[in-house]
């Protein structure tokens, strides 16, 4: 089995990394020939926040190489790590998914928001989509070396797509992924409820990142004031209120799975806090956006979100 990785963020330097130290052939696909040159190079070096060790993997363990370079496999089982954002998965890296990925192959895809399966599954309708949805906390810090702020899970589940593979193929390549990114580190589980757990996470996004980007602080520090506290409160009833009127099922518990999530990754820097910082683009209109989208398809008003938006979005260069 080959595991191939798209994207040398945070989360693709730690799922290459974690995927090669379990014993999995890993490609990790960059944006820059810089970055692939550092890690052929040298590796990739993982910080873990509760040991005092860093580990390195290198190569062969790990082959590093530009995106212009992803091409179609051998006869191996592949599986293609989508570990871009949704502002990169662009109209030039579909076009190239589509040249290059065979019917065999799959995709586990980590994007937040909404709206990324469905343009995947049109554009690639013969290969298994298979959406994921992760708690792991990781803070890039340059192009070879990655803080893992945070140890969650990550849940991951077939699309229609996906199902249209026979059962045993699927619990096999399953089976093989989990195994390779658990003996790494990682805990993977598969979920028959994957819609469930995105909208989940869109929600714990769009509480963290934006209130995170706007105040500048790492997401344990949206639990030290009572106003913070008060402010995330009133977009997560407005994001509750939403998911009511689209049908959406959301327990209440995911309040508390949130401020769980603010402690577990109490050292993370959201994605969002991470791109202001650098004055890049940021994901707000897919997170707060997909929001606001979803408020306007069941006839309602996101005002708290829509806010969030502009003001985020205000910001960007």
């Amino acid at each position: 089995m080959r595991i191939e990785v798209i994207g040398g963020g945070s989360l693709g330097q730690l799922f290459a990394a974690s995927a090669a130290r379990g014993g999995a052939e890993v490609v990790l696909y960059t944006r820059t020939i810089e970055q692939a040159e550092r890690i052929m190079d040298s590796g990739i070096q993982v910080s873990e926040a509760t040991e005092h060790d860093a580990w390195k993997i290198r190569f062969p363990s790990i082959v590093a190489r530009t995106v212009d370079h992803f091409s179609e496999a051998d006869g191996k089982l592949r599986w293609i790590v989508l570990a871009v954002k949704q502002k990169h998965l662009n109209d030039s890296l579909l076009a190239k998914l589509q040249s290059n990925v065979r019917a065999q192959d799959r995709l586990f895809c980590l994007q937040n928001g909404v709206g990324h399966i469905e343009r995947l599954m049109e554009a690639l309708p013969e290969v298994p989509v298979y959406a994921a949805v992760t708690t792991e906390g990781a803070r890039r810090i340059d192009a070879a070396s990655v803080f893992h702020a945070g140890k969650g899970s990550t849940s991951f589940g077939r699309t229609a797509s996906a199902r249209q593979q026979s059962s045993v193929e699927q619990v096999q390549a399953e089976k093989m992924l989990m195994d390779a990114f658990g003996s790494g580190g990682l805990s993977l589980t598969v979920s028959n409820e994957i819609e469930n757990a995105m909208y989940r996470k869109l929600l714990i996004n769009a509480v963290i990142n934006p209130l995170t980007a706007l105040w500048k602080i790492e997401n344990g520090a949206l639990l030290e004031k009572e106003e913070r506290i008060t402010t995330m409160r009133a977009v997560f009833d407005e994001i509750m209120m939403i998911y009511s009127a689209a049908g959406i099922e959301a327990p209440l518990v995911w309040w508390e799975e949130l401020l769980g999530v603010c402690r577990a990754t109490a050292r993370n820097r959201s994605s969002m806090l991470e791109d202001v910082s650098r004055g890049d683009q940021t994901e707000a209109a897919w997170i707060s956006g997909g929001v606001v989208e979803l408020a306007r398809r069941a006839g309602k008003q996101a005002p708290i979100n829509q806010t969030l938006l502009n003001l985020i979005e205000g910001l960007d260069k």
